[in-house]
């Protein structure tokens, strides 16, 4: 394992035979949502849940033996949780030429923080240039926005870092590149308080859908 930078850690993870069946199979399966019958369902418009796609036992292999014991010994003293006890897993894909079909619906993400307390990212490949991910502070630190470093998305390698660390994904140049998201949330600590929205979106007040106004 290597720390990459503050809060971000790097270590192999997946075979490339493994990343090659998952890219297989979210490709099949993305390609059959564009029949008439499963179009509602807008596979490749968005993320691909692994849960929706039966794979969500792959979700829980991950969350119990490698981000609930990895995030115990490496974000204690920074990040204040109760235990890790809810997961969310999901297939991202870019292109340098978006594509519904193919799931890759974007070219690049803009800088932003997870919903999460702590994230699994895992490159699945396959070829492509750019699509860096840049990382960007913890939010709420005073090195909040400041371009803290670079890694470049490695076949079968995982990132686990602090779901508030602000980070982004540089345009893809060529090719088309997958990574294997999983978010994982302690609905014992921020949950428990605060609506995960607002505070996604900065947002203050009474008129959050979560809140006594509206339940």
């Amino acid at each position: 394992m290597e720390q990459e930078m503050f809060d971000v850690y790097s270590f192999p993870l997946l075979s490339t035979e493994f990343c090659r069946r998952v890219r297989n199979l979210i490709r099949r399966t993305v390609s059959d949502g564009e029949k008439e019958e499963f179009k509602h369902l807008n596979l490749g418009r968005r993320p691909v849940d692994l849960d929706t796609v039966g794979l969500g036992w792959v979700n829980d292999l991950l969350f119990h033996l490698v981000i609930r014991p990895l995030s115990q010994l490496l974000f204690t003293e920074t990040e204040k949780f109760q235990g890790l006890d809810w997961r969310q897993g999901y297939i991202a894909g870019y292109s340098v030429n978006p594509s519904a079909p193919a799931a890759t619906p974007r070219q690049r993400l803009v800088s932003h923080t997870d919903d999460s307390e702590v994230t699994l990212n895992i490159g699945l490949g396959d070829e492509f240039e750019g699509g860096a991910l840049h990382f960007r502070g913890l939010r709420g630190t005073d090195e909040e926005g400041r371009l803290l470093g670079e890694f470049k998305p490695q076949l079968g390698t995982a990132l686990l870092h602090a779901g508030r660390h602000l980070h982004e994904v540089t345009p893809v140049t060529s090719g088309d590149r997958y990574a294997f998201i999983i978010w994982a949330r302690s609905w014992k600590s921020l949950r428990n308080t605060t609506c995960p929205c607002c505070w996604l979106n900065r947002k203050q007040g009474s008129t959050c859908v979560c809140g006594p106004r509206w339940n």
